[in-house]
């Protein structure tokens, strides 16, 4: 009796794991994706059946062209708040059934007809230690742009997203009057600061090695990439005045055969904790506030959505971007190469 049930426990062991459905989520990529698996997709599996595959990169191209062909590759996808408003606009995804799930503690802009928030991220000024010694760096934007007090070398994003609404700031506009944005003002800010600009960096990771190899003294970068390399030893520090915030949906592409699945793992990414233990894998803030319960106050109080460093954030306005974001790029490149 006993070598029978060892036969069968060793086939059930060895047989390949049989799962309910399969959805695929596309996100980012590398310890972002990892953070993902562990936080979301595992547990969600264990609970459900439903397996969860994720890759990257969330292309809008891409997303825009399976709905179109109703060949739908990705059931779950994650557009940044630009990509989608324009994705609302084009009819790229499914309304969000968001029964059951209770939103009211995240934040406003993370709910949404079409896609709800896990986290949001931010550009920062961000100063070198080594060069002025932490609280006595540039402390706001018009400081990034105040050559004489704070010489030397500046790192900005490659994209217009971001640096019009830096411009701004430092040019005095109120953080809760930046939209619609001045196109003209903005362009003429950052006249003054192109001569200093050294570097546009493409994505987190390059400006992560900008900083280490201290390509740059001062400028705008995400404060989660930073937070990283300062754990690391690199002597770098974030301010979060005027922080510009921006985050991420998670949404579902028009069309997908797993609709219902899909609802579920997004419904299953709101709860409180599990918005916790991703925040504190990614050094993103929270899109539901009641996960700050679940986070030590020495590393909330370095994430985005910690309230006090919301006070003189600006948060992306997405629809403004999906209205006028393809001129504004094309004047940005134009401008880039003068």
């Amino acid at each position: 009796m006993k070598r029978t049930m060892l036969f069968i426990l060793s086939v059930m062991l060895l047989a390949p794991q049989v799962f309910a459905e399969t959805i695929t989520v596309c996100s980012y990529g590398g310890t972002y994706n990892q953070a993902i698996e562990k936080v979301f997709a595992e547990p969600f599996t264990r609970q459900t059946g439903i397996k969860v595959v994720t890759v990257s990169f969330p292309n809008y191209a891409k997303m825009k062209a399976q709905v179109a062909s109703g060949n739908i590759e990705w059931d779950v996808v994650e557009p940044s708040i630009k990509a989608y408003a324009l994705g609302v606009k084009d009819g790229l995804f499914e309304p969000l059934d968001l029964s059951g799930v209770d939103t009211k503690d995240f934040i406003k802009t993370g709910v949404t007809d079409f896609g709800l928030a896990t986290i949001y991220y931010s550009h920062n000024v961000t100063y070198r230690t080594d060069v002025w010694p932490k609280t006595q760096g540039p402390k706001n934007w018009a400081d990034v742009w105040d050559v004489q007090r704070f010489p030397g070398p500046r790192g900005m994003k490659y994209t217009a997203y971001s640096n019009l609404e830096a411009a701004l700031l430092a040019d005095g506009v109120p953080p809760n009057k930046i939209y619609p944005i001045d196109v003209d003002r903005a362009f003429k800010k950052m006249d003054e600061l192109k001569p200093y600009i050294k570097v546009f960096w493409k994505n987190g990771a390059q400006g992560q090695q900008v900083m280490k190899a201290h390509e740059a003294d001062t400028g705008s970068f995400t404060a989660g990439r930073m937070q990283i390399i300062a754990e690391q030893g690199v002597p770098v520090t974030c301010e979060w005045n005027q922080q510009i915030v921006d985050l991420d949906y998670l949404c579902i592409l028009k069309g997908s055969r797993h609709k219902d699945a899909a609802t579920q793992f997004i419904r299953f990414t709101a709860a409180a904790r599990r918005q916790a233990e991703f925040a504190m894998l990614t050094n993103y803030g929270p899109a539901n506030t009641k996960a700050y319960d679940f986070i030590p106050e020495d590393k909330a109080k370095d994430m985005p959505t910690y309230k006090n460093n919301m006070k003189t954030a600006v948060t992306i306005d997405g629809n403004w971007y999906a209205e006028h974001g393809k001129e504004v790029a094309q004047r940005w490149e134009a401008w880039k190469m003068n």
